[in-house]
């Protein structure tokens, strides 16, 4: 990875989670909706500043107090729905952590154990 992106290189392409990022997963899963502290801020940082076009996001569903999951489209492409319908603000923020890392890193953060 370079300092200016959060995408594995082609050259090395993804790589499984270390030590460090499992517990720091672990912690975000136990409270996803915070506060945090300076070291998962840190972790979480470029996961939240991934470009727009495909950034998985949530979109709070008309008339309901629940989300569900999107992918953020550009002037070309819409915002898709991924769907999942998620009446807990924690478990869609779970969800929209596991979508994200998910595709940066080929790895299903729900399989770490921290």
């Amino acid at each position: 990875m370079n300092a200016s992106s959060t995408e594995p290189s082609a050259a090395t392409g993804p790589r499984p989670a270390d030590a460090r990022e499992r517990a720091l997963i672990a912690r975000f899963r136990r409270c996803p909706m915070g506060p945090y502290d300076p070291e998962l801020q840190a972790f979480l940082l470029p996961l939240r500043n991934l470009l727009a076009p495909g950034k998985h996001a949530l979109m709070r569903l008309p008339r309901r107090n629940a989300w569900t999951l999107v992918c953020l489209g550009d002037r070309e492409r819409p915002v898709q729905r991924l769907g999942g319908c998620f009446t807990s603000r924690a478990e869609a923020e779970w969800a929209v952590f596991r979508a994200r890392w998910l595709a940066l890193r080929g790895e299903d953060p729900e399989a770490i154990d921290g």
